[in-house]
């Protein structure tokens, strides 16, 4: 019996020690979604706790057997010494229940380790799910990684498509609204433009022929009447917004800052005074003029010189995403004119003009096509640039007309000794490429109004331009006034070589007459004489007659003829250089009524203008 006991204590230990009895039950597992972790740590949790609950059995049935171990030693000490009485027999039937309990036990831990060796394989084949699990979960966070990054990226790329389209659809939308807009010009303005128009090719062509032909001019004298003065005539006298006022251009590289400086002129730090959209994207990307106005005013020029309208939004749109969506913008914009109730405005009309470091070269053209039209250039630089870019560089010295100015922008970002080395090095460069400067002016948001509007102040008004069309008419006219003094001087010479050859051809007439007579004279001394039966007969003279006939013979060999060969000659040479004369004459008086009609139809067509 003690051995009996001693194998179920020993199996009873073996169970405990063991500590992998193990129930799992389907509600108690955690679905496949929950980590490899906290499945790992819910089964363990639950593996000690049912192990902790057949211990507390186990343990419980143990010190019964024990205890009854102890009473059947005890009872069996007494049955050996011979004391077997009632209370022994029902100790011995409570060992008999034991057995069967013990029986009963033993059948139960037969199923525990058969239920032990399923939950075994259970746990390994749980364990081998969840390694599996745990690389499918590794794999998946890798593919859910990967897919997380494509998704990104299609989004990435969908954002670009949209912006992209965004961009085409405004662009198409500022398109559309340019070709629709509708003519700023009144009547009496049109009429100006198209007499400007017909004044500019009649100059350019008919009269500039028409000169060329006359005259041999010279090179300044062409580009001034026929080139740059004319058209900037042209340009000024369209351009109601900076006729008679002072015209400034701010020129220079992107983002320097120069519509900045526009806004502070035009605000004169008022802020209420509306100003010109400034920031990265909408940065002037086509020239724009800005001039007073009765109120805002959003108009456009396009290349044949017609002046449009469009809305405050539509010039809004105009910047450089939307505008590099359309090629061949300056097919359609020649430049913006913007007006403003402005009284800092009333004398002074502003150009802002792209940046010269353009990918577009037609910012360049563009830019270049107005800025001597004004009367002095800002050239702005960003302090911050440090450089002088040699694109620009050279548009300036090729291009450069008028007063330069040069703006040191963005001072304030710098300390002074920076500022200084920048405007050493942009004065020594200028110097070395021979580039002619007024002044330098160190400006920033911080600065004063005075360091840029005192030297504006005090610049000269360029009038040649106002007065092209007087001082080409006045040129014209003293031409034609020579023509007519040369026509008349011609005239006079011809009319002179003409009495001469008259004088001459009397003078000739009368020679000839002379030598006539003495012909004759010489012919008459021979005298026919007849005789008897014709013997003797004959033209007979004396010694007197025939000296005097070899006399007139003499006269006429020697002074007759050469006076009257003398006389020829000098008549037709009298009348060779009348012949040159009078052509001369209807040279001059061809060239006189050339230019006379021009000139006529210059004052005709210009009638009006000045």
């Amino acid at each position: 019996m003690n051995t009996i006991l001693l194998i179920i204590v020993a199996v009873l230990a073996a169970a405990i020690g063991a500590g992998v009895v193990f129930f799992v039950k389907k509600g108690n597992t955690k679905d496949d979604s929950s980590s490899v972790k906290e499945q790992t740590d819910f089964l363990k949790a639950d593996f000690e706790r049912q192990t902790e609950v057949l211990k507390t059995k186990y343990e419980s049935l143990l010190q019964e057997s024990k205890n009854k171990v102890s009473e059947l030693d005890s009872q069996l000490s007494l049955a050996l010494n011979g004391k077997f009485d009632d209370v022994t027999k029902e100790k011995l039937a409570e060992v008999d229940s034991l057995k069967q309990k013990i029986k009963k036990l033993e059948v139960e831990i037969d199923d525990l380790e058969d239920d032990l060796d399923d939950e075994k394989k259970k746990f390994s084949k749980k364990n081998t799910e969840c390694s599996e699990l745990q690389d499918a979960i590794i794999a998946a966070q890798r593919e859910s990684k990967q897919l997380k990054a494509d998704v990104d990226s299609l989004k990435n790329e969908l954002d670009d498509k949209i912006q992209v389209l965004n961009l085409k659809e405004e662009s198409l939308s500022f398109v559309q609204e340019v070709l629709s807009a509708k003519d700023a010009s009144d009547d009496s303005t049109q009429q100006l433009y198209s007499q400007v128009s017909d004044v500019v090719d009649f100059i350019r062509v008919d009269l500039r022929d028409n000169v060329k032909e006359i005259y041999d001019t010279s090179q300044s004298f062409d580009d001034g009447a026929f080139g740059y003065g004319l058209y900037g005539w042209a340009a000024r006298r369209k351009k109601s917004w900076v006729s008679g006022k002072t015209s400034i251009a701010f020129v220079g590289e992107f983002s320097a800052g120069k519509t900045s400086i526009v806004n502070r002129i035009l605000s004169q730090d008022d802020p209420s005074v509306p100003l010109l959209p400034v920031s990265t994207k909408a940065t002037t990307a086509i020239p724009t003029y800005i001039s007073g106005a009765p109120g805002a005013l959003y108009q456009f020029v396009t290349p044949d010189n017609s002046l449009k309208c469009i809305s405050e939004d539509t010039f809004k749109k105009v910047n450089k995403e939307v505008l590099d969506q359309i090629h061949g913008v300056s097919s359609l914009i020649k430049y913006f004119v913007i007006g403003y109730k402005n009284p800092n405005l009333d004398n002074l009309s502003i150009l802002d003009t792209p940046g010269f470091n353009s990918n577009d070269p037609e910012d360049a053209d563009r830019t270049i096509e107005v800025i001597n039209e004004c009367d002095a250039l800002f050239w702005v630089f960003d302090v911050n640039a440090g450089t002088v870019n040699r694109s620009s560089l050279n548009l300036i010295k090729e291009n450069l007309t008028k007063p330069l100015y040069i703006v040191i922008n963005k001072v304030d970002t710098k300390p002074e000794s920076e500022v200084d080395k920048v405007e050493k090095l942009i004065t020594s460069t200028l110097q070395s490429a021979e580039i002619n400067f007024e002044k330098i002016i160190r400006f920033s948001s911080k600065a004063t109004l005075s360091d840029i509007m005192d030297p504006i102040s005090q610049i000269n008004r360029d009038t040649n331009q106002d007065n092209y069309l007087a001082a080409l008419k006045d040129v014209i006219a003293q031409w034609v006034k020579e023509l007519n003094d040369d026509v008349l001087e011609q005239k006079r010479n011809s009319d002179s070589l003409s009495k001469k050859i008259d004088s001459i051809c009397d003078k000739y007439n009368k020679a000839n007459a002379a030598l006539e007579n003495d012909c004759e004279a010489a012919a008459d001394i021979p005298q026919y004489k007849s005789g008897f039966l014709g013997i003797g007969e004959g033209y007979k003279m004396n010694s007197d007659q025939y000296n005097n006939m070899i006399n007139i013979l003499n006269r006429i060999c020697t002074t007759r003829v050469n006076t009257c060969v003398d006389l020829f000659n000098e008549m037709m040479n009298v009348a060779m250089e009348y012949s040159s004369a009078y052509d001369s004459h209807l040279k001059a008086k061809a060239n006189w009524q050339l230019l006379n009609e021009s000139y006529e139809k210059l004052n005709r067509i210009t009638k009006g203008l000045n």
